[in-house]
């Protein structure tokens, strides 16, 4: 390797590095934004709405049975799972999985819904179910990946999607009306009972199996987090003017507003998040915005989701090659000319073999099959190793990235002890969905040691960083039950039943050391199984 070659590959790196320094503005923009949105109350074109209120706030039990439905689109894949929950935490999934391509992202809102139906039929029919005709349809709850506009648990517009998403027109219809249309047209027996973010779905299903757990994020295609907030500090509900109304009864919505420590699980909507103002953008960050079917948009994921990492890469080998002659002698691989032809999937092989001899041999097998005639690029152990730290600087900056977002929303909790009646020597459990953190070498390790550079070891030591596969299916279908009218009326309207509410652990950790006369507006509380995120409240016998 030359001079001129490490030159040329160490001053693109700087520019990946984040410093300390940017590492904090990062974390402080992200809370700044999280307080901001939590008190921006209405979407608009042109500023796309963040910390949308879920109007989740109540956990299962852990002992609810019965099928429900599951539909998860995400940016690659829809996912439509029928759930069976068998009590005592356990379930059993059984789904039908497809490839969203792209002509179903560009195309007619109409057909886009119908295949969606098409599955959801599919899955029906294998799993020999009789919601196809029967009287009493089946709850579905519908895991959207994607910015709504929510009013309640089911009802919500659709805002600007991303992830190459532009389907005409869609902005501003109602979800769950558009699912309905479409299982009518396919005469499907099927009612959607909750809207939920995947992350929201996410840190449901993480919770029921691994209690305490505070933070849902996504990291796959895209990025996302979720996180419970305390009622009284989202502006944006309007509380006391009917918003949270509709979905609590009158008396337990005051006891929630009185007591101030109740809580909502928040969609975040991070992907939008953040701006140049404190996001340290590089010329090849600029460069792949601007050639995006979106520019200006989700600054924040263009650093760092799977969706954009290959072409990051490739944007920085064309520049190696072409610009410098630093790599395959200035001769760049045909099938590297176009945008988005290099995939994150490419990088991560590159970076999980184990020496460049390996990466040399792969490379120009690939290289052959993918050449018609006689190839015009010829590659050196010395390539790869080029390689090889491009895909390890950039990946390496998106575990930073995705670790600052972490730190920010486990800073906004109060979680590190500062907050009042908290506890820090509580483990703070992450669920993370996704296949960039599940699949992607070294990706959870780079994150974990951000976060240990930031907190320190002593806070590190609490956090834990669990995947969380199928969590946004498995948590769909849980606040589908949640909320289903027949599962739904008596843990309102009756006081004989339980109730299960959504508090934070260490709420419920301050109450349990009061006595039954100085916990505030309940007159008995009975603490579940210590396997469970949540209390459940009963009148005192007479």
């Amino acid at each position: 390797m030359t001079m001129t070659t490490s030159a040329a590959l160490a001053s693109i790196a700087d520019g990946f590095h984040i410093t300390d320094n940017q590492y904090k503005a990062i974390v402080e923009g992200f809370k700044a934004e999280c307080n901001m949105g939590l008190n921006t109350p209405l979407a608009s074109s042109d500023q796309p709405t963040i910390m949308i209120p879920s109007y989740v706030t109540r956990m299962p039990k852990g002992d609810e049975t019965g099928t429900f439905l599951s539909l998860d689109l995400g940016g690659s894949n829809l996912r439509v799972s029928a759930v069976e929950l068998l009590g005592q935490g356990q379930v059993q999934v059984a789904e039908v999985k497809r490839i969203v391509t792209d002509d179903l992202r560009t195309g007619a809102i109409d057909s886009f819904f119908d295949w969606m139906a098409d599955a959801v039929h599919e899955l029906l029919l294998q799993q020999h179910m009789t919601q196809l005709s029967a009287t009493e349809p089946l709850a579905m709850g519908v895991c959207w990946s994607f910015p709504v506009d929510q009013t309640s648990i089911i009802h919500g517009k659709i805002l600007r999607m991303g992830k190459g998403f532009t389907l005409e027109g869609i902005e501003g219809q109602d979800l769950a009306g558009l699912f309905h249309q479409a299982f009518a047209r396919k005469g499907l027996n099927i009612v959607v009972t909750a809207l939920v973010n995947d992350t929201v779905g996410t840190l449901v299903a993480h919770a029921y199996s691994h209690p305490g757990a505070c933070i849902g994020f996504i990291y796959g295609t895209g990025v996302n987090a979720s996180y419970p907030e305390k009622i009284s500090r989202i502006g944006k509900l309007h509380v006391g003017n009917g918003s949270i109304t509709s979905n609590l009864s009158e008396q337990h919505a005051e006891q929630e507003q009185q007591q101030n420590d109740a809580i909502m699980l928040i969609n975040t909507e991070i992907d939008l998040f953040g701006n140049e103002s404190y996001l340290p953008l590089t010329p090849f960050d600029k460069a792949l915005d601007q050639q995006h079917s979106q520019p200006n948009f989700q600054a924040y994921e263009k650093m760092m989701s799977g969706a954009y990492l290959g072409e990051l890469a490739r944007l920085v080998i064309v520049s190696l090659t072409i610009e410098h002659k630093a790599l395959f002698g200035g001769h760049l691989p045909s099938q590297w000319k176009e945008p988005w032809t290099l995939t994150t999937t490419w990088m991560s092989e590159m970076e999980s073999m184990q020496n460049n001899e390996q990466r040399l041999t792969k490379f120009n097998e690939w290289i052959a099959a993918e050449t018609s005639d006689n190839p015009t690029t010829t590659a050196t152990s010395e390539d790869m190793e080029q390689l090889m730290q491009v895909c390890t600087m950039i990946s390496t900056r998106a575990a930073t990235l995705a670790s600052a977002a972490i730190a920010a929303i486990i800073e906004q909790q109060g979680l590190l002890g500062n907050e009042e009646g908290s506890d820090n020597n509580d483990p703070i459990i992450i669920g993370v969905n996704g296949s960039t953190f599940e699949k992607y070498p070294q990706m959870q390790q780079r994150i974990y040691s951000k976060l240990r550079s930031w907190f320190g070891d002593e806070v590190a030591a609490r956090i834990q960083l669990d995947l969380a596969k199928d969590g946004s299916s498995i948590g769909g279908a849980l606040i589908a039950m949640l909320y289903h009218p027949s599962m739904q009326s008596p843990k309102i309207d009756n006081q004989d039943n339980a109730y299960v509410s959504c508090l934070p652990p260490w709420v419920i950790r301050r109450l349990s050391k009061m006595s039954f006369l100085q916990r505030p507006f309940f007159k008995k509380l009975v603490f579940r199984n210590k396997s469970h995120n949540a209390i459940t409240k009963k009148e005192k016998s007479a």
